[in-house]
């Protein structure tokens, strides 16, 4: 295969793992639109507005995972995991926890200094913030139960079957592992969209994705994800709704506890991840191993036969001319 060959396969794979997300994206855009055309409020309804897209998105990447796999290695890899497997998820993700909670420490203390830096902060407080745009009065419980409910496990499944299921299920069967990892955690970072936001997303797409390529399946990025957002803003969000009555002391606390047992848990998430590498490295030794089984297993079979034939065709010969 010629040079410009191989950069022609590389980049249709590239150009594949971009229209994917612009399917993504163009699916929001037409529930956006749809929402608008029937002048519903989509910050006062955002739980809402968030169900309808994922279930839209569900839909499409199920599609392009369909149709990308037809006759060839499926683009979604699941596989059953292991207790041990899913015990190791769960650590990985309160420790990308403790991760972005010490990002975000620094580029606080860098906020006291630079005034960009501070705007760029005060974005991302709004963004992250349910109820930073309407106030909590016009804003139906029943809803805001329906936002955490998505947080915490719908949207983890879109984006990872977006982002770990076709963005980086397109590049890696062209590229290495590492750089599929890499080009798929910066479309995560960049589609997040907000300056604050892009550099955790980024390391966060690198820590999800390198675990979806360790254990090949999609359902540990889903507990990693959900893990992050259960702790991260789910319950931080539920406890914050007013007409639930839960006190502020409470929630705050609750969230200073998560605060400091997630940057604890960072340590222990290196460990885990050491050990999901552990588990890969003993499977794929017991695949080569079986295979090489299997092939010894056909040559002695083979041999087996000739020797079969070497000694019954000259007895056969003799019986026929004795007869």
């Amino acid at each position: 295969m010629s040079f410009w060959d191989k950069v022609l396969i590389k980049s249709a794979a590239v150009f594949k793992a971009a229209l994917g997300l612009g399917f993504f994206i163009c699916t929001a855009y037409i529930i956006f639109s749809i929402f608008d055309f029937l002048k519903i409020d989509r910050k006062v309804y955002e739980g809402t507005y968030n169900m309808v897209f994922c279930l839209a998105s569900f839909a499409v990447m199920f599609i392009i995972h369909k149709i990308s796999s037809f006759h060839k290695e499926p683009l979604f890899k699941v596989k059953k995991l292991s207790p041990d497997q899913v015990a190791a998820i769960i650590i990985v993700g309160l420790g990308m926890l403790g991760l972005v909670a010490t990002y975000i420490n620094i580029v606080n203390l860098l906020a006291e200094s630079r005034e960009t830096v501070s705007e760029a902060m005060e974005e991302y407080r709004d963004n992250v913030d349910r109820f930073s745009d309407v106030p909590q009065t016009v804003i139906p419980v029943w809803d805001s139960i329906l936002y955490v409910f998505n947080i915490c496990f719908i949207v983890p499944v879109i984006e990872e079957m977006t982002f770990r299921g076709v963005v980086f299920g397109q590049l890696r069967r062209e590229f290495s592992p590492l750089i599929s990892i890499v080009l798929s955690a910066f479309a995560f970072g960049i589609m997040h969209g907000i300056s604050i936001h892009i550099g955790y997303a980024f390391a966060c797409g690198v820590i999800i994705a390198t675990c979806y390529h360790l254990t090949d399946s999609l359902i540990a990025p889903v507990i990693l994800h959900s893990v992050f957002n259960i702790f991260g803003s789910g319950i931080p969000t539920f406890m914050s709704i007013e007409e639930l009555g839960i006190p502020g002391e409470i929630t705050s606390s609750f969230s200073y506890g998560i605060h400091v047992s997630s940057m604890l848990f960072m340590p222990i998430s290196v460990l885990a991840i050491a050990y999901l590498v552990n588990i890969k490295r003993k499977k794929a030794k017991e695949a080569a191993e079986l295979e090489k089984a299997l092939q010894t297993g056909d040559g002695e079979e083979q041999e087996t036969e000739i020797s079969v034939e070497e000694n019954v065709l000259p007895a056969d010969d003799g019986s026929e001319a004795a007869s």
